[in-house]
């Protein structure tokens, strides 16, 4: 009785190592791009537009697609034959071209068309920007409202909002900036980090938004901070196996998170280790966007395009895009449009990518 008691322990042993084996393999599939069952195309048409450069350097930092026919990217663009030293801060997609703007911005010495920062629109009439001069810009359908901001304590370099009366606004020297609809609030991130992106994310099982701020400080101190956003207060992730550069994130909660910078990093869920996916060529990651966990593409220097569809990741070679020169610093993806922007020498370059089924 006792040697038959002993086997059905040690069988029940062995199956719960094999069980657990299976659950990492299941684990490594899916983070080393494995083992998605639904995949995407990787099939894009490419086009490329290079804009600017006639006064002055010119560049794109960000870029927003609210559909096929209206698309926005900011920066500064020197591309007046006119006034050449005067600068355009915005070109705007109609179905057709990209035109030109000047918009609005104003500062502590009045207004002006300094550079633009970042764009985030909730539709064609509620679209937000951020300038150089410490300034948002709201189309709100009618006209270009422009306002200094002086809750915040540095400059902005991206915004992400749940909806217009829950904005937030990150850049340098730890600055979180939220905007109710009415007012403003400076945060208290308990950093002075640089933050580069924010992104957010409404969780499929509570219904409940995840709001996630990243950035690093001087890469010498190697200073880096992941912030989980919830509310007015913030609570600090793990960062173990994060570089000391990072540039963008995306994820979608419980499923999978992403981190690139000074490589392409993952993890399962928030407390987990960060992983390094060394499947990516070895150029700088500026910007990660994804619409779900098999439709993700990333960008950086030297024209890196790369796009995942569930089962690998595909980079983009000079045959199959219009330049491989440059480098893309802002991604924009709405279901099968991509538009990416940077800058290509001294002028501005934008791609713009329609999958084909």
């Amino acid at each position: 009785m006792l040697n038959i008691y002993n086997k059905l322990i040690l069988f029940l042993f062995y199956l719960l190592i094999i069980l657990l084996l299976l659950m990492q393999s299941c684990e490594r599939d899916f983070l080393s791009v494995g083992n998605v069952i639904d995949t995407t195309s990787h099939n894009f048409q490419w086009e490329s537009f290079t804009i600017g450069g006639l006064g002055g350097s010119s560049y794109f930092l960000d870029a927003a697609i609210v559909n096929e026919n209206d698309i926005w990217a900011v920066g500064e663009i020197y591309a007046d034959s006119i006034q050449p030293w005067k600068p355009y801060n915005a070109v705007h997609w109609d179905g057709d071209e990209w035109e030109l703007k000047r918009i609005p911005t104003n500062s502590v010495v009045g207004l002006g068309f300094y550079p633009l920062k970042t764009v985030f629109p909730f539709d064609s009439d509620n679209i937000w920007m951020f300038s150089d001069a410490g300034s948002y810009c709201h189309w709100n359908g009618l006209e270009w409202e422009s306002e200094y901001v002086p809750e915040r304590q540095g400059g902005i370099n991206k915004i992400w909002g749940s909806s217009p009366t829950d904005i937030y606004f990150v850049g340098t020297n730890g600055n979180i900036t939220h905007y109710n609809g009415s007012s403003w609030q400076k945060l208290e991130s308990g950093t002075e980090v640089d933050f580069q992106d924010i992104w957010g994310c409404r969780n499929s099982w509570n219904g409940e938004w995840e709001i996630l701020a990243m950035g690093h400080g001087a890469v010498l101190n190697g200073d880096i901070a992941l912030l989980k956003i919830e509310g007015s207060s913030f609570r600090s992730l793990n960062t173990n196996g994060l570089p000391s550069y990072l540039s963008s994130l995306w994820f979608i909660p419980g499923q999978i998170y992403y981190v690139v910078g000074e490589g392409v990093f993952y993890a399962l869920s928030l407390g987990d280790n960060w992983q390094p996916d060394t499947t990516h060529p070895s150029l700088h990651k500026v910007s990660i966007r994804g619409q779900a966990a098999n439709d993700i593409f990333i960008t950086g220097s030297y024209g890196l395009v790369s796009h995942f569809n569930g089962m690998s990741w595909h980079h983009y070679t000079g045959s199959e895009l219009p330049t491989i020169y440059g480098g893309y610093w802002s991604i924009s993806y709405k279901e099968d449009l991509m538009v990416a922007v940077g800058e290509s020498g001294e002028k501005g370059i934008i791609i713009k990518g329609i999958r084909k089924q």
